[in-house]
């Protein structure tokens, strides 16, 4: 009976180890701001912590108040904490144009994201994380010209959404 409960005890520290990795953090990396004051909520959708509720929220008070005067307005919106204002503060702007970039880390990204990537086929998706898995770590974006069946031109569109986050 006890080697029993050790056997299952042993299995469950086993699935746990192999679970865990595969729901580790997807890295993205952001560049340029989103204007609060023109933005739309599918914009607003992808800052980090904002998901369609709260981009939802920042639109309707957006409306409710005209403008916004200064970014920490933002913490007026239900949903939007200290912590979530703080991890979204550096990506947005009461003026200027829209330009935020985000950009999903090849080493972190998973196969249903890649396969978000307009044009991506399953093929391509595999091929990657084939790749990724086989060599490690992906140094730099160029490294993506070695997976097969990416050329030149794909590598263009792909550098579009992928990039290689430093660590």
């Amino acid at each position: 009976m006890q080697s029993r409960l050790l056997s299952c005890i042993l299995l469950s520290i086993l699935f746990i180890m192999t679970v865990i990795p595969a729901h580790a953090r997807i890295v993205r990396v952001y560049t340029g701001k989103l204007n609060v004051n023109t933005a739309s909520a599918a914009d607003f959708g992808r800052l980090p912590e904002v998901g369609e509720v709260i981009a939802f929220r920042i639109v309707k008070e957006r409306e409710r108040r005209g403008t916004f005067k200064d970014v920490r307005e933002l913490k007026s919106v239900n949903g939007i904490s200290e912590r979530v204002y703080e991890e979204l503060k550096n990506y947005v702007a009461v003026s200027g144009e829209n330009n935020l970039t985000v950009y999903m880390d090849l080493n972190t990204i998973t196969r249903s994201l890649l396969l978000g990537i307009p044009g991506m086929t399953e093929g391509e998706a595999r091929s990657i994380l084939n790749y990724r898995k086989a060599k490690g770590r992906f140094a730099g974006m160029e490294e993506l010209r070695l997976v097969p069946g990416i050329n030149d031109r794909r590598f263009r569109e792909l550098a579009e959404w992928l990039t290689v986050a430093r660590r």
